[in-house]
């Protein structure tokens, strides 16, 4: 595997040299915006990373070196998924190539050593007439099916040849095909046939803005393309040249995608005389140091103060004492029942103890994604309880490699939704959009600072659509 950066002044310039050096499989791992100078004269850069295996590499070689450089021009003009189809397929035939004319070297040798055994017998030890015929007619048998046989060789190596000159000709008519169709299509698409031959997702200096604009707010590549596309889809065609039509119908595809939902959507405060059942369990859970307990507070006093829900607080787990503190400390501001468990047994009394309540939020420790044994403890402990609520706690200001991890292994788990904290101390926020889609999970909350309760709100389309795009 083989990563290399590219920078260009925008990310099609960049997309297509990585195109043309690296092959059409290439991945982009990484896209970072420059800017050089100052004032309204400063100029801007896009810097891509880019990782390419060995075997796209030699697949691009192979093909390029058996074609003309116009066949190579004309080639490197079709789109990727085309060229990559083609790479493949000449590379097998390659193979095959190589691998018949192993098979017949193996068999050219196979006959060199049935040559040599014609006159393995010593001539001193040949001294009958009738015996000297017979070896004399089987020597030059054994001769007669070696030069045929070599002669069949040539015949293959020749016919291999030809079968390997057609096969380019054949390349070269593929690749004419292929441009005709392109251009068929392109046609088509100007003469106002509405059909998916439309403009390709990039093809356009606004589509190209819209696109760099979601990478840089740090939007996986693949959802960013795919916003684009569906813009591009979307706007005729006279509008894709315009910066605001289509910043503007980004704006409304990010919202339409983004997927929130209201955390108190499925709690209701018990009335009198329909106490029966227990209580709702929620857990929080999630990595250390992403704000657990600040949050747990929050939601506590929400739930309180605007819900009107009686609400209860478990501390799970007192591996950390400070973390005990501080539940303890929160619940007595809030004046909310509070208790602290290390085991099965004591969360089923505290929840009986809480039966009474509408809810009772659980403040779980800590747990790297790395210690798994460690979560495999904590999930059986948390879902002992058969009417527990799990939720995906995380820091935006994390990297979006790593939130990707955390929320593949606190999937055991099995949360219900995410909340994201530290928005105040994050630089983008496309990772929010990148894990909802991965985990395909709706976003409940956002807190964006350290008071309790002010720095909570709840997560809604329009507001993350704007984070992301820095709409003020």
């Amino acid at each position: 595997m083989q990563v290399k950066k590219y920078e260009a002044p925008t990310v099609q310039e960049a997309l297509d040299t990585i195109k043309r050096e690296l092959g059409p499989e290439a991945i982009i791992l990484k896209t970072k915006q420059h800017k050089r100078g100052f004032g309204l004269m400063s100029k801007g850069s896009v810097e891509v990373t880019v990782a390419v295996s060995e075997r796209s590499l030699s697949k691009k070689k192979v093909t390029e070196n058996r074609l003309t450089e116009e066949s190579v021009n004309e080639l490197q003009r079709l789109p990727a998924d085309k060229q990559a189809d083609l790479y493949e397929e000449l590379l097998e035939k390659q193979i095959s190539s190589v691998s018949s004319k192993e098979k017949m070297q193996n068999q050219t040798q196979k006959q060199d050593q049935a040559s040599k055994k014609i006159t393995a017998t010593r001539y001193i030890d040949i001294d009958d007439t009738e015996e000297t015929k017979r070896l004399s007619n089987k020597g030059q048998q054994a001769m007669d099916t070696y030069q045929a046989t070599r002669s069949d060789t040539s015949r293959m190596v020749r016919n291999n040849k030809s079968k390997v000159e057609e096969e380019v000709d054949q390349l070269k008519r593929l690749i004419a095909e292929m441009k005709t169709e392109m251009d068929e299509k392109s046609a088509l698409s100007n003469s106002g046939v509405q059909s998916l031959m439309r403009q390709p997702a990039l093809s356009t200096s606004a589509l190209q803005n819209a696109y760099q604009q979601l990478v840089v707010a740090g939007v996986e590549s693949r959802f960013a393309l795919e916003l684009v596309q569906n813009i591009s889809f979307t706007l005729p065609e006279a509008q894709l040249d315009d910066l605001d039509t289509v910043l503007d119908q980004l704006t409304l595809d990010l919202i339409e995608n983004i997927h929130t939902e209201n955390f108190f959507s499925t709690i209701q405060p018990r009335t009198e005389g329909n106490d029966i059942g227990a209580p709702i369990l929620i857990a929080l859970v999630g990595p250390t140091g992403v704000g657990k307990t600040t949050t747990v507070a929050k939601i506590a006093s929400n739930a309180v103060n605007e819900k009107k829900l009686r609400v209860g607080m478990i501390n799970v787990d007192n591996y950390k004492v400070a973390a005990f503190d501080q539940v303890a400390t929160y619940a007595k501001i809030l004046n909310l029942p509070f208790r602290s468990v290390a085991n099965e047994l004591e969360l089923k009394h505290a929840v009986s103890d809480f039966k009474n309540l509408d809810l009772v939020i659980l403040d779980t420790t800590g747990r790297s994604q790395k210690e798994v044994e460690s979560l495999i403890e904590m999930q059986k402990l948390i879902h002992s309880q058969s009417n527990v609520k799990t939720y995906l706690t995380l820091s935006v200001a994390i990297r979006d490699a790593e939130l990707h991890e955390m929320g593949k292994k606190f999937g055991i788990f099995r949360p219900e939704g995410l909340i994201f904290s530290k928005l105040d101390e994050a630089l983008s926020y496309g990772s929010i959009y990148n894990l909802s889609h991965r985990l395909k999970l709706p976003v409940h909350y956002f807190t964006t600072g350290q008071k309790v309760p002010d720095d909570l709100e709840s997560a809604t389309p329009e507001r993350l659509a704007a984070l992301i795009l820095d709409i003020r």
